[in-house]
């Protein structure tokens, strides 16, 4: 789903953490794909949850808005349990490397969908592949509910 997106904005996020967190350039390579997945996941279960809106909010915020978004907190702590899990950083260099990556993914995100600007739901569901996404859920809702209408009316 975001392929497209970290190809896009991944040089910027490894650049913003080999100048800000201290990580060499193979360190900071390797967190991206641990970014993406956590992004992806995150992502992918608000968008089931319905929560575009929080999506959107959480990519024209900026600033102490961004870090005060709830989205974005609950991100960055994914990131930075799966960066001591996977990568094991020592604690404090994870935290630095979670709050600055996140922060400089979702900024980049926002300029790469919003094109500069805003970021509206149809470049999110357009750029993300997000229609798919809804579209997937709406059938699987349906036939949740005709499985279950099925049952009642053959007796099972």
């Amino acid at each position: 789903m975001l392929d497209q997106l970290f190809n896009a904005v991944g040089g910027n996020v490894v650049n913003t953490l080999t100048e800000k967190t201290g990580l060499d350039l193979e360190q900071a390579k390797a967190v991206l794909p641990i970014a993406q997945e956590t992004v992806s996941s995150g992502l992918m279960d608000e968008a089931k949850s319905g929560n575009i809106g929080g999506i959107l909010n959480m990519l024209n915020s900026s600033g102490a808005d961004l870090q005060s978004n709830s989205l974005f907190d609950g991100l960055k702590k994914q990131l930075l349990g799966n960066l001591l899990a996977k990568l094991g950083l020592p604690e404090s260099v994870a935290g630095l490397v979670a709050g600055t990556g996140m922060t400089s993914i979702i900024e980049n995100a926002s300029n790469f969908l919003g094109g500069g600007g805003e970021v509206k739901k149809d470049d999110l569901m357009d750029k993300l592949d997000m229609k798919s996404i809804v579209g997937n859920m709406a059938k699987d809702a349906i036939a949740d509910k005709l499985g279950g209408l099925g049952g009642k009316l053959f007796g099972k």
